[in-house]
């Protein structure tokens, strides 16, 4: 039998196209942080690392949601493992169009919604549709990192623009950001990387100003409202439903934190009565089947309907952010205390955050560096550890933020 043909490796620029050479100079934070953090458990084997780098959420399912799963995996339903449409199964689709109609104060039904691979194929299946090359796509800053490549992707321009010491963006900034190819605003609320939820007078403001835009203009600005942590709100009274506020405006949510499914990727984009046009559904079965998505995962489609109103314990991540922040504020370290989900977003003793970060990683404190969210001077904590490794890691935070302060006001 002859030996296989053994082939000479192939040139990088022989195998990656530009389009994702391009994408990997947009290099994650994220994931830079939690590969120094693997090198560091290899290189001090046993040392305590506390990683606060990834937003992975630690909360298990509730017990609701895994019985509710393991019944629906046990249904014997012919096809109930086939294709489907591609938008989804239309009785869950259903579901969610009247659920979401108690809570946001909008009447939807199966014509206003689209089942997706989480979040993430929500809003790529989105960019698809609305943006064409050229286009600009506004991110305020701090911003969920992975919208500039997303955006990139499409072949659109992300355009930063700056918030206020709070987090929250200003209508006046928007404006001064708007062109001529301002094709789609993209809000996240409760935010990730500051955990800060939107005032409804902040977003009241921001759409006045895409309305007179469009006066001015005849150019129709599309917002994406991307709402992973919608459930995760500390008050309850803090949310505010947007889809009553702006006409071209999609929610993107997904259940990857508040049941704790991140790995399951289920999610949801919805819209009103305004882009309820004809072709609409068309144009989003079109974009997914075009980039492969095809359709959310048949089992968790149908477990949906019979989990929609679980949630995790929102009280333990809340717990975990006071603890942080209050050892934080003790010791003197700014920081906007969050209105929901598990991040927190402190100051940087420095502007340079990524050397801050090298320390604390020194420390044994993991965290991601703000400029990768667009907003030096800050970063991220994931507070997706148990409440004694939270406080720890907060105690570290300000022993570090205190050396490295005094080290720079030795240079002034």
């Amino acid at each position: 039998m002859a030996l296989p043909r053994e082939f000479p490796p192939l040139s990088a620029e022989q195998v990656v196209g530009s389009t994702c050479t391009r994408l990997a100079g947009l290099g994650s934070e994220i994931r830079r942080m939690f590969l120094l953090g693997e090198e560091r458990r290899r290189e001090r084997p046993g040392s305590k690392l506390i990683d606060l780098s990834l937003g992975n959420p630690d909360l298990e399912p509730p017990e609701a949601v895994l019985k509710a799963l393991i019944e629906v995996a046990s249904e014997v339903l012919p096809g109930a493992h086939r294709y489907m449409d591609n938008a989804g199964y239309p009785e869950v689709r259903a579901f969610i169009g009247r659920s979401l109609s108690h809570t946001e104060g909008v009447l939807l039904g199966e014509n206003n919604v689209f089942l997706t691979c989480g979040a993430a194929g929500g809003i790529q299946i989105l960019m698809r549709v609305l943006l064409d090359p050229g286009d600009e796509v506004v991110l305020f800053a701090p911003y969920f990192s992975e919208y500039v490549p997303y955006s990139v992707n499409m072949g659109a321009k992300p355009v930063t623009v700056p918030t206020d010491d709070a987090h929250l963006p200003h209508p006046h900034a928007l404006e001064a950001a708007l062109t001529p190819s301002t094709r789609l605003v993209i809000l996240n609320s409760p935010n990730n990387p500051s955990g800060v939820v939107y005032p409804r007078a902040t977003c009241e403001a921001l759409f006045e100003v895409l309305r007179r835009h469009r006066e001015r203009t005849g150019r129709v600005v599309h917002v994406l409202s991307d709402e992973p942590y919608a459930n995760l709100i500390f008050k309850p009274s803090d949310y505010v439903p947007l889809l009553p506020l702006y006409d071209a405006l999609w929610v993107v949510r997904s259940h990857s934190k508040d049941l704790g499914l991140a790995g399951e990727r289920i999610g949801y984009l919805a819209w009103g009565k305004a882009l309820e046009g004809a072709s609409t559904l068309g144009a989003l079965r079109n974009a997914a089947r075009s980039m492969g998505f095809v359709n959310a995962p048949a089992l968790m489609q149908r477990l949906l309907p019979k989990v929609f109103d679980a949630r995790v314990d929102t009280g333990v991540y809340a717990e975990r952010v006071r603890a942080f922040c209050d050892i934080l504020a003790a010791g003197g370290v700014s920081c906007v205390r969050p209105g929901g989900t598990f991040f927190v977003f402190p100051k940087s003793p420095v502007l340079d955050d990524r050397a801050f970060s090298q320390a604390l990683l020194e420390k044994g404190v993991l965290v991601v560096p703000g400029s990768g969210f667009g907003k030096p001077g800050y970063v991220r904590c994931s507070l997706s550890r148990p409440l004694e490794e939270v406080k720890e890691a907060a105690n570290i935070y300000v022993l570090a933020y205190k050396a490295m302060q005094k080290e720079a006001d030795k240079l002034f």
